[in-house]
């Protein structure tokens, strides 16, 4: 049995090893891509659909509609109608909203009517809990919404109501969550980002993707007033980079084309680029002889994951 389990191991060293070496060659016959890609973000993920830019400079469609488009299932929420998003956005939130329910405790900092720091502390008995106040948005939609906004506040556009074709709604990527208190209430405002679950949203949201879109210090970029209820789905890697940055998705957007444009100039290729973070992302793990024996006197294999 021994010699059995020996010779297994040393056939699996072999196998990894193996593995190790088909890696190389592809990476030595595929080549490192002869123009470096230096920017912080891949450009997989630049390319995914959901880093685009929807604001109204840069208008959707009337008949845009995002594919495919689910309803948010298991999650509470602040409507009684039906909220759908874009499929992979529906699924991130719901890990978000999980990730929330397991917060029994959180301790936060806000800053008070004299813009100190003040620190506070939230008890969850049954765990934070999140509430979907709205998703997907049509173009119609959105332009009865505009519309009623205007007539309630005098024909004063204020930045709180984006134009049709403007909004992030229709892009099915982004949504308003919000609280139990706040849930509950006809209105939305800027208080909010005094609430527990306002910023563990903001500290905790590219962990899943998400972005706050509209950030308080960045309304003269995005033409929007600050929404700490609003997060957009952006993918976890664009994400982190932007809320670790404090930029906004706009200088983000202005950033990464500066990037690829210079790539390309110097004679980058975005497909070859593309395959070389493929092949380098799945390759195998790097497997290491220990200077550790087992008790048929043959060494262990770490792989390195």
């Amino acid at each position: 049995m021994k010699k059995a389990a020996g010779s297994l191991l040393a056939l699996t060293l072999c196998v990894c090893m193996l593995l190790c070496t088909f890696a190389e060659a592809a990476l030595a016959s595929g080549g490192r891509p002869k123009v470096e890609w230096t920017y912080p973000v891949s450009l997989t993920a630049l390319q995914s659909p959901h880093v685009i830019l929807v604001n109204v400079d840069n208008l959707l469609d009337k008949k845009y509609k995002p594919s495919p488009l689910v309803k948010v299932k298991n999650v509470k929420r602040a409507t009684s109608a039906t909220v759908e998003l874009e499929e992979t956005t529906a699924n991130a939130l719901k890990e978000m909203f999980d990730a929330a329910k397991a917060v029994t405790s959180y301790t936060y900092t806000i800053l008070d009517s004299k813009g100190k720091e003040k620190q506070m502390v939230a008890e969850f008995e049954n765990g934070m809990v999140l509430y979907l106040k709205s998703g997907y948005r049509s173009y119609g939609t959105q332009a009865t919404i505009y519309a009623n906004y205007l007539d309630r506040n005098n024909g004063v556009d204020d930045g709180y109501v984006a134009k049709p074709g403007s909004s992030e709604h229709q892009s099915g990527f982004c949504a308003d969550i919000l609280n139990k208190k706040w849930a509950g209430l006809d209105y939305m405002n800027q208080q909010f980002e005094t609430e527990a679950e306002a910023v563990w949203m903001k500290e905790n949201c590219a962990s899943y993707g998400f972005i706050l879109r509209y950030p308080k210090e960045k309304e003269e970029v995005t033409g929007i007033s600050y929404e700490p209820w609003h997060f957009r789905y952006v993918g976890k890697e664009v994400a982190g980079y932007i809320m670790s940055r404090g930029i906004s998705l706009e200088e983000f957007t202005v950033e990464s084309k500066k990037a690829m444009n210079e790539f390309l100039e110097m004679g980058g290729d975005i497909e070859e680029q593309m395959d070389y973070e493929f092949r380098t992302q799945n390759a195998p793990p790097e497997s290491h002889i220990l200077d550790v024996y087992g008790e048929d006197g043959d060494p262990e294999v770490s792989l390195s994951l």
